[in-house]
Order: structure tokens, then sequence, then C-alpha cells
């Protein structure tokens, strides 16, 4: 499949996929005509870079991803990590924005009852 076709057919400029191609996220052969030919499967593969894009991922992580044969099986669970994440993100900032007016030791004590989950929370992250 040419560039252009490609680019019509993932809402993608042509110059997005050639950036993606120059740094190794996409395979791409040349015709004897040196047009770029993209196999069938760029698709999916530019779909699979959208949503690690999403996961606020570099490129040089999403290539790491691309080339490992067990991503396919992962990202499923990256996206559910990263929706458990943005969730909890939203119930972190709802309980500060009730404690706003709470007396700072009162504060303390809530902190105290969520830290150890925060921190187990926290080294799970650091190992992804």
């Amino acid at each position: 499949m040419r560039i252009g076709k490609v680019a019509e057919l993932s809402g993608l400029s042509s110059r997005t996929i050639d950036y993606y191609t120059q740094i190794g996220l996409l395979e791409v052969q040349r015709s004897s005509s040196n047009y770029r030919l993209y196999p069938e499967d760029v698709l999916e593969t530019l779909k699979r870079i959208k949503i690690l894009k999403q996961q606020r991922m570099s490129m040089e992580e999403i290539k790491e991803v691309l080339q490992s044969d067990v991503s396919g099986d992962i990202e499923p669970i990256i996206c559910d990590v990263q929706d458990e994440i943005n969730c909890l993100q939203k119930k972190l900032s709802l309980l500060e924005e009730k404690l706003k007016n709470v007396p700072p030791e009162e504060k303390l004590k809530v902190y105290k009852r969520i830290e150890p989950k925060m921190t187990a929370i926290m080294t799970l992250l650091a190992l992804l």
C-alpha cells in the first residue's frame, strides 16, 4: 500500500507516516518505481502506536513495545492500568478538594490511612 493510501485510511499525514518510518516504527519497501510500499498490517500498527501515545509513551518506548514479541499481550493490560491510574487521579483530586478546609492534623490522619496503598501503587508503577 502506498503512503498516500495509508495516510488516507489512517487519518494521519504522509509526513507523520514518513517520520514513523524514519525512526523505525514502520517497515517499508520500495517499488521498482521507488514508491514506498507498506504492508497490509500497517494500519493495525498505526492504531497500536496511537494507543501507546495515549499512554504517554515516548517514541523509543513505543519502538520497544512494537519490537517485543509479547507486546500484543500486554497492551490491553497497559490500557487497563492507565484507566485505573486516571480513575485514581480523579479520586485523589476529589479528596484533595474535600480536604481543602480541613485542619492539617485531620489531613495527616487521612493521608496516613492511604499512604500504604499509594506506596504500593507507586512501587508497581516504577516496575512498569
